[in-house]
C-alpha cells in the first residue's frame, strides 16, 4: 500500500510546477506614469478586462471592470467582490484623463483618474454618495496571444 501512494505524490508534485505555469501573474501596479504632455492623436479603446483596488477607508476592495465598445463608445460593467455589479453609465478619454460615471441603486458613482502612458493603468479618485474621496487604481489584464479581443 505504501507504493501506490508514494507513486500517488510523485505524480502530483511532478505535476504542481506545470500547473502552476498555465497561469499567468499580473502585479497590480499602483501608480500610473503619464503619458507625453498634449492630447494624444485619438483616444485609445481601453476594451478588455481591467482588475480594479478601491481602498474603502481602510479596507480594501477588489474585482472586475469590464469595458467594451457600443456604438462608438464605451460602456461596461464594474463588478466588485463584494456586491452586485453595477453599469458604466458612461467612460471618456480627454489627454490622459479618464472619467468613468457609474450607475448604483443610491446613484451615480466618479471615477477620475490618469491613464498610464501604455493606456493599461488608470489611477484616481472615486467620489461616491455625499463627496466621499476613496483612491482606486484598474490595470488591464495581459490580452491572451492568438485569442479573440474584447473589442
Amino acid at each position: 500500500m505504501r507504493h501506490p501512494l508514494f507513486a500517488c505524490a510523485f505524480m502530483l508534485a511532478a505535476a504542481m510546477p506545470a500547473a502552476g505555469q498555465a497561469q499567468v501573474t499580473t502585479v497590480l501596479t499602483t501608480s500610473c506614469a503619464p503619458g507625453p504632455s498634449g492630447a494624444a492623436a485619438s483616444e485609445p479603446d481601453l476594451s478588455g478586462l481591467w482588475d480594479f483596488y478601491m481602498d474603502v477607508g481602510g479596507a480594501p476592495s477588489f474585482g472586475l471592470l469590464t469595458i467594451g465598445r457600443l456604438d462608438g463608445r464605451h460602456a461596461g460593467t464594474l463588478t466588485p467582490v463584494r456586491t452586485a455589479p453595477v453599469v458604466v453609465r458612461s467612460l471618456a478619454v480627454s489627454g490622459g484623463k479618464v472619467r468613468m460615471i457609474v450607475g448604483s441603486g443610491e446613484g451615480d458613482v466618479a471615477y477620475d483618474a490618469a491613464l498610464s502612458a501604455a493606456g493599461d493603468r488608470m489611477c484616481g479618485t472615486v467620489t461616491y454618495h455625499g463627496g466621499v474621496l476613496y483612491p482606486m487604481v484598474a490595470q488591464r489584464r495581459p490580452q491572451r496571444a492568438g485569442g479573440a479581443s474584447a473589442r
